[in-house]
């Protein structure tokens, strides 16, 4: 028997994405969809005459999960969501301790091998996989971080993380700011890079973080931490982050700041129709874009910062 926390919000159905996002960020194992169409006292109602589309959205977390500051978080991130959604893209409606007896390991059955580029396989640990000649294979167990490939953002910045390696040897030094389960940096240092350092704000995203990469055999070349990214020192030859538009665009001069004359930059947890914004502020600090990538709502953006 395992016990579980729940949490559960309103969304229009067009923001589920963006919520999902918010929510793997913050350490789910997994979200639940109810799709009806629900009216303002939480009643499924009639869809005559036609109503807002509302998704009720469950996130599922580790018994250990932190609901209160959880829920603080979710009320700071909903004016974000707001500018891209409307005034009503998200309510909380409820937190609750739950006792499950399978859920935790049903979820697995979903998590396979997947092919996530010309040459990324990304596995977990449980699921056996024969590499073809020049798959790039990582093994990558969620624990309580966000990143196991399955979501745009993170496949979209694999694939380009594929570009900036080929032809090798491609960047040497990594930062990949906002770790999770260490995914983009591991992949990084399978690609060829020689030191890579992944930073966030979650303990347990550290730990998982490192984990991982001594499965992947890369824990020589890859070091995590939650210190502040104000607190990093030196320049890198491709700065990593999958975070949001609005984060990105706060944080110009402090990632930009991070890039080395003439690196790269992937930047990932854009809505599509905010990514033209993402490159004119980023254009005024000196990176400029090479590429945008999108997959539905989202875009991933590949630029590099001027030499001079």
């Amino acid at each position: 028997m395992t016990r579980w926390k729940s949490f559960t919000v309103e969304t229009r159905r067009e923001a589920v994405d963006a919520l999902t996002h918010f929510f793997l960020a913050h350490g789910s194992l997994g979200m639940a969809y109810d799709e009806r169409l629900f009216g303002p006292d939480g009643d499924p109602i009639d869809p005559l005459p036609p109503p807002e589309e509302v998704t009720k959205l469950t996130a599922y977390f580790p018994w250990e999960a932190d609901l209160h500051n959880l829920k603080k978080a979710f009320l700071e991130f909903l004016p974000l969501l707001a500018e891209s959604f409307g005034s009503e893209a998200g309510a909380f409606v409820s937190a609750a301790e739950i006792t499950d007896f399978g859920w935790a390991e049903n979820w697995k059955e979903h998590f396979k091998p997947r092919k996530l580029g010309d040459r990324l396989v990304v596995k977990p640990s449980w699921e056996p996989y024969s590499a073809a000649p020049g798959e790039v294979v990582l093994t990558i167990d969620p624990g309580q971080a966000f990143g196991t490939g399955t979501h745009e953002t993170t496949r979209m910045c694999l694939q380009l993380l594929e570009e900036v390696y080929d032809p090798p040897p491609g960047p040497g030094r990594v930062l990949d700011v906002g770790t999770g389960t260490g995914i983009l940096g591991i992949a990084a240092a399978l690609l060829g890079a020689s030191c890579t350092l992944g930073v966030d704000t979650d303990p347990k995203a550290v730990e998982t973080a490192e984990e991982n990469a001594k499965t992947n055999g890369v824990a020589e070349r890859f070091a995590s931490t939650f210190m502040p990214l104000s607190t990093v020192e030196g320049s890198y030859d491709l700065v990593v982050a999958n975070i949001l538009a609005e984060i990105l665009i706060d944080m110009k001069k402090e990632l930009i700041s991070r890039c080395a004359p003439g690196g790269y930059m992937v930047l990932s947890g854009i809505l599509t129709d905010k990514s033209g914004w993402v490159e004119e502020e980023y254009r005024e600090v000196g990176a400029h874009p090479l590429k945008r990538k999108t997959d539905g709502q989202w875009a991933a953006l590949l630029l590099r910062r001027e030499a001079h």
